[in-house]
């Protein structure tokens, strides 16, 4: 063969070689593409499935908002026509009782029940008895309503007034107007704090550049979409103490918390204890999530993190998720293990700082 020929099957070759390269640098695009693809539509996947209690939490506080409007507008119309009146009739220093009162009602929390109930109003009805006031039940019935309990001693003055049981009527309206602006105040964070969760957790497909996130922000974001799975039967014990913010993908690790937390709070049915801890350790973040559900079988421990390999039924699960956190913490150069035994599974995951 001449020198040539050789040349000319060389540049043939290189030309082949090049054209094998495109192909395959094509190739690792799209099926980069189709990876972000993939971890996308596995989280809307998981936001689909949490839609509907999302939706209740979001109803809950919204309904406390509406309820407390209505009970400001019917408590403050009947109030400020009669507190003139009160106030001219009080000295200085009911004025001040009536205000303590006032104060009193708003520190007490309702944290009796109904039978709790009846038992402090008993209590109350003997001492005022045995103070000689007319109508003690009554009084005592609107005391309870303000959440007084105990220690009824500095409004004694009030309550033997001919006129204490409109003084009480008064201030009971009175209190419940602030306590329904502090359910408002309480509901609307509610409110607020699950959209927040839900506008950090679909923030778009995973950015391709990192970014400086807070691993406990991110667990808190999740936990909070998954609360109304959780709050019936579940307790969740958080151990995240203030740790410093890494270079990460925040999207892409929330995606990770969210499919842990989702497989233990299915592997204990709702009704357990989930634990996470997050510390340091050396240069890295490691964070661990306990359940306390039926565990893995030590035959598909190995298995869990293939793609397409599930446990679950026919239509529950795609075998992806394991496979996806995987592939997550791969690309944070981190490392994900799993420990368990029947009643306890534990999924330690290792990020780097750096």
């Amino acid at each position: 063969m001449s020198l040539q020929n050789l040349q000319n099957n060389l540049q043939s070759k290189n030309d082949e070689l090049a054209q094998t390269n495109e192909r395959l640098n094509a190739a690792l695009v799209e099926l980069k593409a189709t990876q972000a693809e993939l971890v996308h539509s596995e989280k809307l996947a998981a936001l689909g499935q949490l839609v509907a209690g999302i939706a209740h939490e979001i109803n809950t506080p919204l309904g406390a908002i509406r309820s407390s409007v209505g009970n400001i507008f019917k408590f403050l119309n009947q109030s400020l026509e009669e507190l003139p009146t009160l106030f001219q009739s009080l000295s200085p220093e009911e004025a001040q009782n009536f205000v303590a009162l006032l104060n009193r009602s708003l520190q007490e929390k309702p944290s009796f029940s109904a039978k709790e109930d009846r038992k402090v109003k008993r209590i109350l009805v003997r001492q005022l008895k045995s103070e000689n006031l007319e109508k003690a039940e009554d009084l005592a019935d609107t005391i309870v309503d303000m959440r007084i309990y105990n220690n009824i001693e500095l409004f004694l003055p009030l309550l033997k007034r001919p006129d204490s049981l409109d003084i009480l009527e008064i201030a009971y309206k009175i209190s419940g107007i602030q306590r329904g602006m502090q359910t408002i105040e309480t509901a609307a964070d509610r409110a607020a704090k699950i959209i927040f969760a839900l506008k950090e957790y679909t923030g778009g497909k995973p950015s391709s550049d990192k970014s400086l996130a807070k691993i406990a922000d991110g667990i808190e974001t999740v936990l909070t979409l998954y609360h109304n799975q959780i709050k019936h039967g579940v307790n969740v014990v958080l151990n995240c103490p203030e740790l410093p913010p890494i270079l990460c993908y925040p999207d892409e690790l929330n995606q990770v918390w969210t499919n842990i937390v989702h497989n233990a709070l299915h592997a204990m049915d709702y009704q357990g204890t989930l634990t996470i801890d997050a510390i340091e350790e050396d240069e890295q973040i490691k964070i661990t999530m306990t359940d306390t559900g039926k565990g893995i079988p030590l035959e598909i421990q190995q298995k869990i993190f293939e793609p397409f390999f599930t446990t679950k039924p026919l239509g529950e699960g795609s075998g992806l998720g394991l496979h996806i956190v995987k592939q997550i913490i791969d690309k944070h150069q981190g490392k994900i293990e799993v420990e368990s035994v029947p009643g306890q599974t534990t999924f330690i995951v290792y990020v780097p700082k750096n």
